[in-house]
């Protein structure tokens, strides 16, 4: 028996065409109106604690146990402090209040990673491309010189260079667009298809079978 979902589709063609369009029309809007207008991005490379060892195993654990741990105190209360003490940023540039100060960090700076490399990238997004270039640096010289605090070395910093930037960029970039768009027209097409299911019963499940036709 021909599955129901085939002809289904072939009769909604038009509209799920157009449900698709609409939400990427959406995303499309969306990703221009909302965010910052700047990004300006970084990459690091945390270095192997131990650099006279051969072993590999133990070079790869030790930069990726380094970079989980730096990749997470970057969202902290003291690494913002931390910031701030470099002198590269307006003292004014966070809320005073400290749980106003974490979510407009987190909304400001995104941490991508890949933990087994010892990457860590960091990118902070602003609508003033010098307060996010700003940012950038100080979190760079908090970075490279000021580890030592967050991976319990004191005073001896584990080497950590940058790898590349501050690049910045004019929000949205063309790859974010395409993705949106993309998304959107494919979740307008999913959603209509779901829910006309739902709403005109055109398809029974069958136990141990398939959706089939109910013609």
């Amino acid at each position: 028996m021909e599955y129901s979902i085939l002809p289904f589709v072939r009769r909604h063609v038009r509209n799920t065409t157009l449900s698709g369009l609409a939400f990427a029309a959406i995303g499309f809007a969306g990703v221009f109106l909302l965010g910052p207008d700047y990004s300006v991005r970084t990459d690091y490379l945390v270095s192997q604690e131990n650099a006279e060892t051969k072993d590999y195993y133990t070079l790869t654990r030790s930069a990726e146990y380094m970079s989980r741990v730096l990749t997470e105190v970057t969202g902290s209360e003291r690494f913002i402090s931390a910031v701030a003490e470099t002198g590269k940023v307006d003292q004014g540039f966070l809320p005073q209040d400290k749980r106003d100060r974490l979510i407009e960090w987190k909304r400001m700076v995104l941490v991508g990673k890949k933990l087994d490399l010892g990457i860590i990238s960091v990118t902070v997004r602003s609508d003033d491309v010098r307060s996010a270039q700003k940012i950038s640096l100080a979190i760079t010289q908090v970075f490279t010189e000021k580890n030592g605090m967050f991976l319990g070395t004191g005073d001896r910093n584990v080497p950590v260079s940058v790898l590349s930037g501050p690049i910045s960029e004019r929000n949205p970039s063309l790859s974010r667009v395409v993705l949106v768009v993309i998304g959107g027209f494919g979740a307008g097409c999913i959603g209509f298809l779901f829910v006309s299911f739902l709403r005109v019963g055109e398809v029974t499940l069958r136990r141990g079978g398939s959706f089939q036709s109910v013609d």
